[in-house]
């Protein structure tokens, strides 16, 4: 019998051994049972860490041995390879696309085509880590994330045979020292990624490369002992220790400690211990056991199942159990456990066996990840198929759509307002302008500014940047973002300096989500107040004789309004809710806001300064309302479409003299 390998897999010409396949249900048990939410492993996710180990070890060291003995093939290897990995992953994604065409809305079907693209081809990382756009989903609303780990692992896969097949031809004697010294330099790389760019180092295959890098050095090292075992006094008490680092690495995880990086080393180095000694009392008693086994043959297909399983539950949970899910916990891990089972039963087996000429294989699977590939384009470029829906739906998707493409609105990364020419048009001499300064949700206000200004015969200008204030000399620090706060200071500089500067500027709006941030960092480094940064900014506006407009939030929710409108829509999600049929008009109680009072005391602080608050168009005896039967107010739990901004501010008359709104 061979032994399997990694989380992807391969097929290794050496014995069969039980232990790594316990080694892999540990794995997968602690990032399923992490993600389930079950308490007491908060370190779940570092089972990812202990596959790379594993994986770098079988598959390493099936490179390093054929590379060694002249036999490498590419072909042969990246047959294996595509064998092992594509079958599950195809069936599931064709299984998610079925799903997704009968119980997701545009928007989450949309995503869903846009993450499988990368995934066909092990990119998905990548996507994962640029974000995949500010208007994004969280990480708990991307149906593919727990693909991310499968990219890094292709990645390094399609690297280290041309590595190995160099050292092999330069320098055979010291292939062993050049991988450490590369594991070293990728951990390195990790330790400084951590502050410069966490996100990186998380999901890059630079500073992961280490992790699969301790499995290729431990089985190049064996190879060169010519596979003699550990002296058994030694091999026990390191098993033991071997245990108690991979345990540690899940059970003690705290939210304040950088991951990866020295952290990592816990079950990285835990698990390598445990592979290197399969003659232990551990590695014989406990990790071979049956259920063990029986759960690590099964570790690649659980894993691939249990998170989309888990995002449908939290998605379909809708209306009445928002946050929570549709079925119980329990339920979801044995549906994801009999997926996993019927997915390693009657795809991954009977496909990974078949025989076939390498170049057929190759061909084949290159035109299945085409059409797959293909599917997803579809899904994305069509904006989640809205024909499926009612004209009404199809109505609130493209308003949705439309409020998320803001041209005006800065991205992470940019630092000047863009698009001037259509963000900010010349005027005619003598003519005022209105100008809206913000982040996304004062973007998501423009609109209704814009067409007020119309109506009193202004112009109008928007600078907006994501995640960024309207304050000078203060932004928003975001941990996975270290750069965010110097971007949002340089923005806001630019947008204060250009409307303090311009005469037609009269009338400057300040918008944004307030309390998101209750302090911000100024260039120091300082912790400022959000309260403090607005005074500032209002101050000196009214100093350069600019008539001042301030926004309270819009209401947000502890649900996507949006999806729940959608999901109203679709017959069979909402047979999963007792069949109620879409409602007519709908409203519901917003989410607290504990920046409002002190955002209404600095707005009355000063003469010439209107306080608007958008609740006053939208909410009614402590409901607010997020559609009615023209239009859908929201795209996202927090942020208008333009229909959704112009109800906001539909008592608004800038020609009033007015305090507040």
């Amino acid at each position: 019998m061979t032994q399997q390998a990694g989380t992807a897999g391969g097929h290794m010409p050496i014995g069969y051994r039980p232990d790594i396949d316990g080694l892999r249900a540990i794995a997968v048990g602690a990032v399923v049972l992490y993600h389930a939410g079950i308490p007491g492993l908060p370190g779940g996710f570092t089972g990812v860490d202990i596959f790379f180990v594993i994986s770098g070890y079988l598959i390493g060291g099936q490179i390093f041995r054929e590379t060694m003995a002249s036999g490498f093939s590419f072909a042969g290897f990246y047959t294996r390879r595509v064998r092992r990995i594509l079958p599950a992953l195809f069936f599931l994604l064709a299984a998610m696309f079925l799903a997704g065409a009968v119980l997701l809305s545009p928007q989450e079907l949309r995503e869903l085509g846009k993450e499988a693209v990368p995934t066909t081809f092990g990119l998905s990382n990548l996507l994962y880590y640029t974000g995949g756009g500010y208007f994004g989903p969280a990480s708990d609303a991307q149906p593919l994330l727990m693909t991310w780990s499968l990219g890094v692992e292709e990645q390094f896969y399609i690297v280290l045979p041309f590595i190995m097949m160099l050292l092999v031809k330069l320098r055979r004697d010291a292939i062993l020292p050049l991988l450490v010294a590369g594991a070293l330099l990728s951990f390195a790389a990790s330790l400084l990624l951590l502050h410069a760019d966490p996100k990186a180092a998380f999901y890059l295959l630079p500073p992961r490369a280490w992790e699969l890098g301790i499995g290729v050095s431990l089985a190049v090292w064996e190879e060169r002992r010519g596979g003699a075992p550990l002296p058994r006094a030694l091999a026990q008490g390191a098993a033991l220790a071997g245990l108690l680092l991979l345990g540690t690495g899940i059970a003690a995880f705290r939210a304040d400690i950088a991951f990866p990086g020295w952290f990592a080393l816990l079950p990285t180095v835990g698990t390598a211990i445990l592979i290197a000694t399969p003659g232990s009392a551990i590695n014989r008693r406990v990790l071979s056991l049956a259920p063990m086994r029986g759960i690590g043959l099964l570790s690649y297909s659980w894993y691939l199942w249990h998170w989309p399983l888990f995002y449908f539950n939290r998605t379909l949970a809708g209306r009445e159990q928002e946050g929570g899910g549709l079925l119980p916990i329990w339920a979801i891990l044995s549906l994801s456990l009999v997926c996993a089972f019927l997915s390693w039963r009657f795809v991954e087996r009977p496909l990974r066996r078949r025989l076939l000429p390498d170049r057929a294989v190759l061909i084949r699977y290159g035109l299945a990840a085409l059409a797959v590939a293909g599917v997803g384009a579809m899904l994305f470029a069509s904006h989640g198929l809205p024909a499926r829906l009612p004209a009404q739906a199809r109505l609130f998707a493209a308003q949705a759509m439309a409020a998320r493409e803001n041209p005006c609105l800065a991205r992470y990364g940019v630092t000047a307002p863009v698009s001037p020419e259509r963000c900010l048009p010349d005027l005619p001499a003598g003519r005022a302008r209105l100008v809206v300064l913000g982040d996304s949700h004062a973007a998501s206000l423009s609109p209704a500014f814009a067409a007020l200004a119309r109506r009193e015969h202004m112009g109008f200008g928007e600078m907006t940047k994501s995640s960024c204030l309207p304050v000078e000399d203060a932004g928003t620090a975001q941990a996975d973002r270290p750069a965010h706060a110097g971007e949002c200071r340089a923005y806001q500089r630019a947008a204060f300096a250009h409307v303090l500067r311009d005469p037609a500027a009269r009338m400057v709006v300040l918008s944004g989500f307030w309390s998101a941030t209750p302090r911000l960092e100024g260039p120091d480094g300082s912790v400022v107040p959000v309260e403090v940064a607005l005074d500032r900014a209002v101050a000196a506006l009214r100093r350069a004789g600019k008539r001042v407009i301030v926004v309270q939030d819009a209401p947000r929710f502890a649900f996507d309004p949006y999806a729940r409108v959608m999901g109203d829509f679709l017959p069979m999600r909402r047979w999963l809710h007792g069949g109620a049929a879409a409602e007519p008009a709908g409203d519901a109680a917003p989410a607290g806001d504990p920046a409002r009072s002190a955002i209404a005391a600095i707005a009355r602080r000063y003469p010439g300064v209107t306080l608007i608050d958008p609740q006053a168009g939208l909410c009614t005896g402590g409901r607010c309302a997020f559609r009615d039967e023209r239009a859908i107010y929201y795209f996202d739990d927090q942020h208008l479409t333009a229909p959704g901004a112009l109800r906001a501010l539909r008592r608004l008359s800038l020609s009033r003299d007015q305090d507040s709104v």
